[in-house]
């Protein structure tokens, strides 16, 4: 997951630096005014933003979320602030950020505060289960966000070649990785493009964009440089959406 920072104190900005560095999330870049702010987010696109209220220059980070908020394509946004007045926390309230964290804090409020972001973001109810430790892998707009260790891995729905049901697991496979998703087939086949995705047997979705290769014969399909086996049952229902596809 990519993070943008900006914070104007120097001293503290290397603390979040260091924090979100350890969580394992992969830091854009840390600016401390909202105009370079503004033109680091058109250009990279981060997919969460930590932003203290005071910055340099005329506007403040309150000014930036509320751009973010009015954009095409809004972001999760974590106020990072040492004002702790209501002036400044209604002001800052009107721009629905996600969390709200006060300085100082340590790694495990910063690890909470993206978690509750990223699960707010996606629109799920909110759960006294999440405050223990992160339970479930999400879907936000047209990614997974996987829990591995300490921090959250993105992987863009497109990318997945096909997915594999292990036990009450789904194992997300793309060209160069692998990922286990914490999360219920029916669940899962719900968050998935019908439009793409195509359940071959009692255990394994593909991606239709990414099929090389049918052979109806041994009944398998090459995907990428993967050779899967489809089952019998699954046959109509696989050469009626390959006919949709052409």
């Amino acid at each position: 997951m990519r993070i943008l920072i900006a914070e104007d104190d120097h001293i503290f900005a290397n603390t979040i630096e260091i924090l979100v560095e350890e969580l394992g999330y992969e830091l854009i870049k840390v600016v401390d005014n909202a105009e370079e702010m503004l033109t680091l987010i058109a250009a990279t696109k981060p997919d969460l933003v930590l932003l203290d209220i005071h910055l340099k220059g005329m506007k403040d980070g309150i000014d930036v979320a509320q751009s973010i908020a009015n954009s095409k394509n809004p972001m999760p946004v974590i106020f990072i602030t040492s004002f702790q007045d209501k002036e400044t926390f209604d002001r800052a309230k009107n721009t629905n950020p996600f969390a709200f964290i006060i300085k100082p804090f340590d790694e495990l409020t910063l690890q909470r505060s993206i978690e509750l972001a990223l699960y707010k973001y996606a629109n799920a109810s909110l759960d006294n289960e999440l405050y223990e430790g992160w339970q479930k892998d999400i879907v936000v707009k047209d990614s997974f966000f996987v829990k591995i260790g300490q921090k959250l891995e993105k992987i863009k729905i497109i990318d997945i070649l096909y997915v594999e049901i292990v036990d009450k697991y789904a194992e997300l496979h793309t060209r160069d990785q692998k990922l286990v998703v914490r999360m219920p087939l029916k669940e899962l086949l719900m968050k998935l493009p019908a439009k793409d995705f195509l359940r071959v047997n009692r255990n394994l979705i593909i991606n239709a964009n990414h099929i090389d290769h049918i052979n109806l014969q041994d009944h398998s399909i090459k995907v990428g440089e993967i050779q899967l086996a489809f089952s019998r049952r699954f046959k109509d229902q696989i050469i009626e959406r390959l006919n949709l596809l052409q």
